[in-house]
């Protein structure tokens, strides 16, 4: 009987041995790649990375288990930033910001009591935006060696799951707008520099990235002193018929006498105005405009003063942000009548 128990024991130790032999003999390292074109600024998705708080919009890991919650170190978009949590299988991780060169390269750790993995974001530039390859590498233990050659599989999913919910933060982020109704105001007229222009309503945008860059290029190669921002008149918006005629405008202190027979010189009659003020992407303005109009009209102490021509005045653009959510835009509907204790003055 104890030679049977000897010889049992011997062979589980010639098991064990063998498949310790075995698992030695794999290979532990494994690298996983997918990558996503994502149509938007590189800083943008940069940024949504690199900000570990953005993690808690599009975490695969949170895809999977929405009541899993992070816990973020003080700041979150620094080198040595973190966050931890739980995940579904009970293991305790923690995400951690390595190294972060802006707009290009970005290197984290994800670490549990049993393994770390390295996750690497290249981010580069193309026409249409950026090319996100995202690569998870690091080394298995030595009881799950055979996991190795299975990685691809069983990560690869909810990487392209993660980058595709990156590029929907990201758009979801850049589409943000509000439109938000101000005081009227009282504006002295002023003298401007314009080149005019009719196109259908969806084609305004082009028109106006070309026509507005060579009104204000003609004011700094004249050195000319300008008087605020630049901005646009409405002279007609037809609305049935899908068309528009407007002046793409630069306000100067005087007036000028122009040498180019493209620019032209105006002034704008000033008076009382409707102001609105307007946050987000260009590509809703118009239902900034729909939603001033529909005040002025539920409002019978407002009359709009159709022989003066509404404008709108761009802020802050994409020379100051990449994102159109902080672009701010406002908007003037010239006014007949208004309550005195309503005005300002600008």
């Amino acid at each position: 009987m104890l030679k049977k128990i000897k010889y049992f024991f011997l062979l589980i130790l010639v098991i064990g041995v063998a498949v310790g032999g075995y698992l030695i003999s794999l290979d532990s390292e494994f690298k996983v790649v997918r990558s996503r074109q994502i149509n938007a600024p590189a800083n943008l998705v940069f940024n949504q990375i690199a900000n570990l708080k953005n993690w808690d919009k599009w975490a695969p890991w949170k895809d999977k288990d929405s009541l899993i919650k992070f816990e973020f170190s003080e700041s979150t978009d620094k080198e040595g930033d973190y966050f931890r949590f739980t995940d579904t299988d009970g293991n305790r991780q923690r995400l951690t910001n390595l190294t972060l060169s802006p707009d290009s390269l970005i290197v984290q750790s994800l670490s549990s009591n049993e393994t770390t993995q390295e996750y690497k974001w290249h981010i580069t530039p193309n026409d249409k935006g950026v090319k996100v390859s995202w690569t998870v590498s690091g080394e298995l233990p030595l009881l799950q060696r055979f996991y190795a050659k299975q990685m691809n599989d069983l990560i690869g999913p909810s990487m392209v799951r993660g980058l595709e919910l990156i590029d929907r933060s990201v758009h979801r982020d850049m589409a943000k707008h509000e439109t938000t109704i101000l005081k009227p105001v009282d504006l002295s007229a002023t003298y401007y520099l314009y080149k005019s222009a009719s196109c259908k309503m969806d084609s305004l945008g082009k028109y106006l990235d070309k026509l507005l860059p060579e009104v204000v290029i003609y004011t700094v190669k004249n050195k000319i002193e300008t008087n605020g921002k630049p901005f646009v008149i409405y002279n007609k918006r037809d609305k049935a018929n899908n068309s528009v005629i407007f002046s793409a405008a630069m306000p100067t202190k005087e007036k000028v006498t122009v040498n180019d027979a493209g620019i032209l010189t105006g002034q704008t009659p000033g008076g009382h105005y409707l102001k609105v003020k307007y946050q987000g992407d260009y590509k809703f303005l118009s239902d900034a405009w729909d939603e001033a109009y529909q005040y002025i009209a539920s409002n019978a102490q407002f009359i709009t003063d159709t022989t003066r021509e509404p404008f709108e005045v761009y802020a802050v653009g994409h020379t100051k942000s990449l994102n159109p959510a902080d672009w701010f835009t406002y908007l003037y509907i010239p006014l007949i009548e208004v309550e005195p204790k309503e005005m300002t003055v600008e």
